[in-house]
């Protein structure tokens, strides 16, 4: 049996970011989600669109912005899982 302190619902810009601060907290956390990887609909469907409401950021593309969230939790370790 796998233990884990959090499981997150979705491997989007918003679960990625709840994987960082979970990691902050030192918890474990397991990520799942429909698509075989981490983006959400950015990475899907739009990965070069510019986002421009992202706080300190006044353009950021969709792509760059998975690829930093992926950066910023890989000290984490989270394990990503697929329905």
């Amino acid at each position: 049996m796998k233990q884990t302190d959090i499981i997150i619902i979705g491997a989007g810009p918003t679960g990625l970011f709840a994987v960082f601060e979970a990691g902050l907290l030192k918890l474990k956390c397991h990520l799942i989600d429909a698509l075989p990887q981490p983006g959400g609909q950015l990475a899907e469907l739009y990965p070069k669109k510019p986002i421009f409401d992202i706080p300190g950021y006044p353009s950021v593309g969709a792509g760059e912005l998975i690829d930093n969230l992926m950066e910023q939790i890989k000290q984490f370790q989270p394990e990503f899982y697929t329905l």
